[in-house]
Formats: structure tokens, C-alpha cells, sequence
């Protein structure tokens, strides 16, 4: 099955309420709350900031490994995405196949900054549960710190922020692999992806 492409919130850093509270200019972790469509600043805790900090250090320390061993730093090859079994597969340049259990952690426009958590794409939009449930568990520790950033279904982040919000999901869900994929002229995917399974 091919992967559906997702519509995005369209957050305009231009708008005024942004403006009001000094605008978003491309970096830190800016919520946007629908109902009042309003932009603000999150303020971050410092324990949220630690446990950031670590969930990207232990990532950043094996993903060059991971990516080496799953052929995914290597040039050429494939990937594709089975949303209805939860699973993603990659096939190298050299012709082998591995399968893994993924996440879909968000989609983020590169025009408008807009991050949408993948547990936030609505249900008319025919994505399966599968590729939703393991960053659902992100959601739910950020309730219980009471992280807004975690909890609101739209933020306004840069590339960077978005790298360290995927790593904190893949930190909470278990599952070591974080990738990003352009999959459209404007939008690229967050995936965090299980432990590879190679076929023979």
C-alpha cells in the first residue's frame, strides 16, 4: 500500500498574534494552539530540556552505527512504508531487504515551519492505527510532565527542533532508528523505526 500524502496546518509566522508576542523567526519550539490561533513561544522546563538533551545524546550515539548496519547512510536503494501493517522496509543498493516496525512522528512543512505529531492527523485522512501508536506514548509522557509541546497537536519548529523531537519519540517508544523523508515538495516525514529484520 502506498503511504497517503497528509494536508498541513497551515501556520503563517506573519500572523499577528505571533507578531504580538515578538513573531516566530525560525527557531525554538512555538506552539500553536487551533481554537484561538494563536502562536506563542513554549517556555521549556529544565526538565524538559534534560531529558531532551539526553534522548538526543543517546540517539546521536548509535544512530551512525544503525544507519551504517541498516544501509540506510548508503547511496541508492529504497524505501517503503505498509501503513496498514505498521511496518517499513528498506531495500539497499545492493539488492537486500530488511522489514521494521515504524512510527510516523509527525509531518513538517519546510515553507511554514508547521509540525504536525502524527497522533494529530485526522481520521478522514486514512491513516491506520499502527504507524500512530508508538509516538501516542510521547503524548502521554508529555502529559504527565505537562510538556504543551508534546501535548498540542501543532507546533512551529525548524529542522533541528523537529531532529530532537523525533529523537525524544524514538527514545520513548523503544524503537532506536530515527529518519526523515521528504515526501513531497513541501513536506517532510519523521519515522522512528524498530530494530531491522533482514529478509534472506
Amino acid at each position: 500500500m502506498a503511504m497517503a500524502e497528509f494536508e498541513k496546518i497551515r501556520v503563517t509566522p506573519g500572523w499577528a498574534a505571533a507578531q504580538r508576542s515578538g513573531g516566530y523567526r525560525g527557531e525554538g519550539l512555538w506552539v500553536y494552539a487551533r481554537q484561538t490561533r494563536v502562536a506563542f513561544e513554549q517556555p521549556l522546563c529544565a526538565h524538559f530540556r534534560a531529558a531532551r538533551r539526553h534522548a538526543c545524546a543517546e540517539n546521536d550515539a548509535m544512530l551512525p552505527g544503525l544507519y551504517r548496519d541498516s544501509g540506510l547512510s548508503e547511496s541508492g536503494g529504497c524505501w517503503q512504508l505498509f501503513p496498514e501493517e505498521g511496518l517499513f522496509k528498506v531495500t539497499t543498493a545492493q539488492g537486500r531487504s530488511w522489514f521494521a516496525r515504524y512510527g510516523l512522528v509527525a509531518s513538517w512543512n519546510h515553507d511554514s515551519h508547521s509540525w504536525l505529531w502524527g497522533w494529530a492527523i485526522p481520521p478522514d485522512r486514512g491513516m491506520p492505527a499502527p504507524p500512530l501508536a508508538p509516538v501516542a506514548r510521547l503524548r502521554e509522557q508529555g502529559a504527565l510532565h505537562g510538556w504543551q509541546a508534546l501535548t498540542e497537536p501543532a507546533l512551529m519548529v525548524n529542522g533541528r527542533e523537529g531532529w530532537r523531537l523525533a529523537q525524544m519519540a524514538a527514545r520513548s517508544c523503544h524503537m532506536p532508528l530515527v529518519y526523515r523523508a521528504r515526501v513531497n515538495e513541501a513536506n517532510t516525514h519523521y519515522f522512528v523505526i524498530d530494530q531491522p529484520c533482514w529478509t534472506m
